[in-house]
């Protein structure tokens, strides 16, 4: 863009200037735009708009060239710092070069003094040009973990369905907090799409609030994906919003949900949740070809669909299931009731001790399945934190995500003993 300026060049006087925009490859190498037309010429690659970033625009003066701050144009992005070198005084008298190397005439000196001077300059300049953006942009080496064998009776995981924009965020923070006392992971089913009508970017709270808790408390919430509206669009197994829909539907409807989701939160995890706990065999290909590794409905339903009676986790398809096997919603009182849907009654404390218990004294792994927005009083939240203190309570308990548990098992960072469970701890830091 040419412009004419109030304040003529410093050089020619000139008031003709046209917007110089100042880029960086991603090679290092820092130019103007212009200048990678035909490339980089550092790298000697290409130069596309995606791997070059802005830094800053100045004015170039059209009749001698010279280069000046923009006063058209805001800076995009510091320039790279400069850090010039500390050149020797002229009261040195080159006593700091070794004194074989120092010529013996007077003009001889002086030549030799300012070839020495010219070189330090120019290596100070290419190189804070040139090296100091790399260096700013070379990922910090992750911190060693000391990793060590723990041993245990039984596991426990937690999976809080239901998350959603605009709904009842205040449960949502109370719940999750009891997590963070207790220092308890769990696993976050996140709607993408209520109903179709509630995507969760249009949420301002709720992503922002998600991506707190991946940061302050990293490797404890889950963030995976619960169905994409959640809707029961098929009546497989008594409702369904993936289970009997054709492949091509399946595959839509997770791509829709998966894209949202990433919007949402930094790490997408790789455990898909199917809303009313229901899937069948086409979503477990159409989750495996999108590089799922988990799939987690009820056990209810995979005991009569995969014909494993009891089995909380287990292999089919090419992804572990991982079941649900105790809900905190007493769901057989609620459809006796007719209740409406505010009004979910809660199994007891005794109920959940006990099953809890029966799954520990076995060995087993225990999937514990609860809904946030239920919990609408201090004596719901006290019944989970009793739960979990029972837990801890009653014998060695390792408390894992979804994804932790399955990874481990794939990885061997979680492996089945004789008496119950070895884990390779900070569970935590096994990457899928």
């Amino acid at each position: 863009m040419t412009d004419v300026h109030q304040t003529p060049c410093p050089h020619c006087g000139s008031r003709s200037f046209v917007d110089d925009r100042i880029v960086e490859h991603d090679c290092g190498h820092v130019a103007s735009l212009e200048a990678f037309s035909d490339g980089c010429e550092k790298c000697g690659r290409s130069a596309a708009d995606e791997e070059l970033s802005p830094l800053q625009t100045i004015d170039r003066c059209l009749d001698c060239g010279h280069r000046s701050s923009s006063s058209n144009a805001e800076s995009t992005g510091p320039l790279p710092t400069v850090t010039f070198p500390t050149l020797p005084s002229s009261e040195d008298h080159l006593n700091w070069v070794p004194a074989r190397l120092v010529p013996e005439s007077q003009r001889a000196r002086q030549l030799f003094s300012t070839v020495l001077v010219v070189m330090v300059l120019v290596a100070g300049i290419a190189g804070a040009v040139s090296v100091t953006p790399m260096l700013e942009d070379e990922p910090a080496e992750p911190a060693s973990v000391d990793r060590s064998w723990e041993e245990y009776d039984s596991i426990v995981v937690f999976r809080n369905d239901d998350i959603q924009p605009y709904y009842n965020q205040d449960e949502l923070r109370a719940v999750n907090q009891v997590f963070l006392d207790e220092e308890v992971p769990v696993t976050l089913g996140i709607i993408p799409d209520t109903a179709g009508e509630a995507p969760l970017t249009d949420d301002p709270d709720l992503c922002p609030y998600l991506r707190s808790l991946e940061a302050d408390a990293p490797g404890q919430f889950e963030m995976a994906l619960h169905g994409y509206t959640h809707e029961s669009v098929t009546d497989f197994y008594g409702g369904s919003e993936f289970g009997d829909l054709p492949r091509e539907e399946q595959r839509e409807r997770l791509a829709d949900g998966e894209a949202l989701l990433a919007d949402c939160v930094e790490s997408p995890s790789s455990t898909f949740i199917p809303p009313m706990n229901t899937y069948d065999a086409t979503t477990v290909e159409v989750l495996a070809e999108a590089n799922y590794t988990t799939v987690s409905g009820g056990q209810w339903f995979t005991d009569q669909y995969y014909d494993t009676p009891e089995s909380a986790v287990f292999q089919a398809g090419g992804l572990t299931h991982v079941s649900e096997t105790q809900a905190f919603e007493d769901w057989g009182a609620y459809g006796e009731a007719g209740a409406d849907g505010d009004d979910v009654p809660f199994h007891d404390l005794e109920t959940m001790t006990d099953s809890f218990d029966e799954a520990h004294a076995n060995g087993d792994i225990h999937v514990v399945m609860l809904h946030y927005q239920y919990f609408t009083t201090e004596e719901r939240l006290d019944q989970l934190e009793s739960l979990i203190q029972h837990m801890n309570g009653e014998g060695d308990v390792a408390f894992v995500t979804i994804e932790q548990l399955s990874v481990g098992l794939e990885t061997g960072a979680i492996e089945e003993t004789d008496d119950g469970w070895r884990v390779l701890e900070p569970i935590a830091e096994v990457s899928r």
